[in-house]
């Protein structure tokens, strides 16, 4: 539930910390344990305190549940000019009346990262900042943040088995004619959606587009506008978008755009390791996590697009429209303060046909990119991307720069969720389509947003290939497995259910199936080898 708005002049150190004193007032009011209120408190009037000092006003936002408290303030301001340099403590840009009354000693930002469970800021030169937190009250459950957003719809499984030998991370089983993902293991690449004709893997979203209202905003990856022929140019399917009712339109460009900007100036004034790897891609960081968290060092310190695009978006309504499950499992991240929905792809596009169907496609000039000091190497497809990692992690391309890596083949274009092939689809896309919808933008009254979230808080490795916590106990279960995968008849076929005979003799060892499940147990592997 939404407890309150807050609105805090600047410059008025007499009333300064009175809406933090009030969201106090009302935690206690409603029972919040102590030690919580404290550390709402503590964050809250900081952040309060930064507006009066910094900026001309601001408004704070708050919502509570039960397990967990959550903040939103955004300033009208100048901006925070180097955010890790403003994190540091006792740095300070304060006027010298702050200092004279005592404020200004640097420890603000530092105060509300240490007494948070969850942080984010995005700062824009002459725009302001928007900064979010919350508190858990509780602790967060095992399901508050899912891992991976693949869904199975089992009726429809031929068995072909064509998603076992496919799936890049080994992470998928067929059990009694039915799929089923290992959560620890699946990195939402989408590599199983793709191959599978019967469509049994797809993404839980809304199938139909949802009503447009008011204070709704629609947030759209830039491939949408590519679905729908040779014949509709982009600028057509946001003004069918316009006519249907969606005033607020938001594409992930923008948030594409500032994070590829940022990734470079890191790479060129800070990383101490190259090259920097862009968290452009959920599924490609997830990849990273599982496969490679050697590599953790050389991902720039940035949150993906669409996790600063839930964090910025301070409305109380916004509808994604993701083109991959990497980005549908950052969008079911809880959120308070925004009411977040997530529509299928098909559905919108489903929606916006019956406007542009008959639409001609209009002449577009290109537009010229700025020159930029460091060049980014994208990177496409989970197969290159995997190729890629493991000449990093090797040591082979220390020469480059930046990389940016997408799973899908051609980015987000080549989304299996899409139904143009990427190689026709991003080509026909212009440059000069990103300059026009910013024009449009700035008529309809809105501006875009420019925010890059840093991660205040490193990644940690994920689970993944490790067989156990307890180094000693995965020794013992690795010798298990290669003893009892030299049992097996090694003809890797999956009619077992299981990507090959090593995966199998691991899914056994850790009680996942069992031995009876290959059809060919006691067979030599020269028999094998021989029907092959």
């Amino acid at each position: 539930m939404e407890a309150g708005t807050y609105t805090i002049e600047g410059g008025d150190y007499d009333r300064g910390g009175s809406a933090s004193e009030q969201l106090k007032e009302m935690l206690k009011r409603i029972g919040v344990e102590p030690k919580a209120v404290r550390r709402t408190m503590v964050a809250a009037y900081e952040a309060e305190m930064n507006v009066v000092v910094h900026a001309r006003r601001g408004v704070m936002k708050v919502a509570v549940t039960p397990t967990r408290v959550e903040v939103a303030l955004t300033d009208e301001g100048p901006g925070i000019p180097d955010i890790p340099l403003a994190m540091k403590e006792g740095y300070s840009t304060a006027p010298a009346e702050a200092r004279s009354r005592g404020f200004g000693a640097g420890m603000g930002l530092p105060n509300i990262r240490r007494s948070t469970d969850r942080f984010s800021i995005q700062s824009a030169l002459g725009r302001g900042t928007h900064l979010r937190f919350s508190i858990n009250l509780q602790p967060p459950s095992s399901e508050a943040v899912p891992l991976n957003s693949i869904s199975v719809l089992p009726g429809r499984c031929r068995q072909c088995l064509r998603c076992l030998h496919t799936c890049p991370m080994q992470a998928v089983r067929v059990r009694a004619g039915t799929p089923r993902v290992l959560e620890s293991l699946c990195i939402d690449c989408t590599e199983c959606i793709a191959v599978c004709e019967p469509r049994a893997f797809t993404m839980d979203c809304a199938t139909e587009a949802p009503e447009p209202t008011e204070d709704m905003v629609l947030v759209l990856p830039v491939s949408f506008l590519e679905q729908f022929g040779a014949g509709v140019a982009p600028l057509d399917v946001l003004e069918a978008l316009h006519e249907m009712g969606f005033r607020k339109i938001r594409l992930g460009e923008e948030w594409d755009g500032a994070l590829r900007l940022a990734v470079l100036q890191y790479a060129q004034e800070e990383a101490c390791v190259r090259p920097v790897l862009s968290p452009v891609c959920p599924a490609a960081v997830n990849l990273i996590q599982v496969r490679f968290p050697s590599l953790l060092s050389h991902l720039a310190p940035f949150a993906t697009p669409m996790e600063t695009a839930r964090d910025e978006l301070d409305v109380p309504r916004a509808v994604f429209v993701p083109a991959c499950p990497s980005q549908l499992t950052i969008m079911r991240a809880p959120n308070l303060l925004t009411r977040i929905d997530v529509v299928a792809p098909a559905a919108m596009r489903r929606a916006v046909l019956k406007r542009v169907a008959n639409r001609q496609r209009e002449q577009r000039g290109a537009a010229s990119a700025p020159g930029e000091p460091l060049q980014a190497l994208q990177v496409s497809g989970i197969g290159h991307v995997m190729r890629v990692l493991n000449a990093i992690e090797n040591g082979s391309m220390a020469g480059y720069g930046v990389i940016e890596l997408y799973a899908c083949d051609q980015g987000c274009f080549g989304s299996p969720v899409w139904t143009e092939d990427p190689f026709v689809a991003r080509p026909r896309f212009e440059p000069g389509t990103v300059e026009a919808y910013r024009e449009l933008q700035e008529h309809c009254g809105e501006r875009p947003g420019e925010g890059v979230t840093r991660r205040t808080t490193p990644l940690a490795p994920r689970a993944g290939v490790r067989l156990d916590a307890d180094m000693g106990r995965a020794i013992e279960q690795l010798a298990q497995i290669e003893a009892l995968a030299r049992t097996l008849p090694g003809r890797n076929c999956g009619v077992c259910g299981s990507p090959d005979c090593v995966t199998l003799a691991e899914d056994i060892v850790l009680g996942r199936a069992d031995a009876k499940e290959c059809a060919y147990l006691g067979e030599r592997k020269d028999d094998a080898r021989t029907d092959e």
